[in-house]
């Protein structure tokens, strides 16, 4: 029988992300000897081996993704804190400190620190609704007054309606009988087309 659509072929099979045996034993030889190695390193590096000097450069100064960005950024959490965060990048941008390519991916990072505290606010805000209406029927029944309100006149739609404002329906002339439309008007006694 085949295995189904998005099942493994074999479920006892290595779990995801889990490593291979011949890793696992290179990081363990790696972990043991990596003083020894570096020191190697340095030294043929000191010595004018030009890949060993490529690797220690490579190492001590980062280039493109890898350069640390030392600028002070505000913890975005209102629009105001991010438009002053933008304003710290742009100076920097300006001052040469940063690349083209590192503002913009800060000004990335900026952008979505607003929108996470944008979805915490929301939630909060759902969160105190859903607890204010858990309170307010419970006050409602103990504020409800004793004696029975008279029941509220309908609302007027001036849509399709023959019933003038602030008249009440059962006063209302009847809408069954229509007097004259205007050309071109839709009859009041069919239903409207739906739109599509």
């Amino acid at each position: 029988m085949r295995f189904q659509p998005g099942q493994s072929g074999n479920p006892a099979g290595r779990p995801p992300g889990a490593l291979n045996k011949k890793t696992l034993a290179a990081e363990a030889l790696l972990a043991e000897r990596a003083e020894e190695i570096v020191t190697n390193l340095m030294d043929r590096s000191k010595n004018g081996e030009p890949a060993a000097m490529r690797l220690v450069t490579d190492r001590l100064l980062p280039t493109g993704r890898n350069r640390l960005v030392a600028i002070e950024l505000p913890v975005v959490k209102t629009p105001e804190d991010a438009e002053l965060a933008l304003t710290v990048v742009t100076d920097e941008l300006a001052a040469g400190h940063l690349t083209i390519g590192e503002a913009s991916a800060l000004i990335t990072v900026i952008e979505r620190m607003l929108r996470l505290a944008e979805r915490m606010w929301k939630f909060q805000q759902a969160r105190l609704e859903a607890t204010g209406r858990e309170q307010e029927p419970a006050q409602a029944d103990a504020q409800a007054p004793a004696t029975a309100e008279k029941p509220a006149a309908p609302l007027y739609s001036p849509v399709n309606s023959r019933v003038p404002a602030g008249a009440d329906a059962k006063t209302a002339p009847s809408t069954t009988n229509p007097g004259p439309t205007q050309p071109g008007a839709p009859r009041q006694d069919a239903p409207l087309p739906r739109a599509a």
